[in-house]
């Protein structure tokens, strides 16, 4: 205790050096992250497997596609590389659309809602919907055996259709997000 108190008093000879003020530098804060949102889940019912009864989403503002579309100037890039004329050409125009009921049979099936769900889901989740088929390709030409002509018809048929799937989810994705870019 005595070398405890002597070191205090030698120490208290020595004067301090007058501290230096720093300038504040204002600072503005920028979050980075989307809204997390915690949302009541409607249609929650207790199993084997249930996350909970509170779902976390995220708050992301609604994405116009139409208004994307403008301005990414889509319309006019159809219109200059031609892809009506060669529709016409190949016997596709809007008289055989309309014979053949084409509009009215997709307003009856729902696509255009489906079209809608598809190009405001995120983009991450279409292209990673691609894996499941890619891995399915794969599978069918290593466990489909290929001892004759038919089973090979076979496992390349299941193959190229589930690798198609992926590649179009795949590519779907990108484009999807390219249309949700400002």
């Amino acid at each position: 205790m005595a070398a405890a108190l002597g070191s205090r008093s030698a120490l208290a000879g020595l004067t301090q050096a007058p501290r230096t003020t720093r300038a504040r530098v204002q600072r503005e804060v920028v979050a980075m992250a989307v809204k997390k949102v915690n949302s009541y889940d409607e249609g929650w019912t207790k199993g084997i497997g249930s996350v909970g009864l509170f779902l976390e989403d995220r708050e992301k503002p609604a994405v116009n596609i139409f208004e994307q579309v403008q301005k990414k100037k889509l319309l006019t890039t159809v219109e200059q590389a031609g892809l009506l004329s060669a529709a016409e050409k190949a016997g596709l125009s809007l008289s055989k659309i309309e014979k053949l009921g084409l509009l009215s049979t997709a307003e009856r099936l729902g696509l255009l809602t489906l079209a809608e769900e598809l190009l405001t889901t995120e983009p991450g989740k279409i292209s990673s919907a691609s894996l499941p088929f890619f891995v399915a390709a794969i599978a069918c030409l290593v466990f489909i055996p290929q001892d004759n002509l038919l089973e090979s018809v076979i496992a390349y048929t299941l193959a190229t259709g589930a690798g198609g799937v992926g590649a179009a989810l795949f590519i779907g994705g990108f484009v999807v997000k390219s249309l949700q870019e400002d």
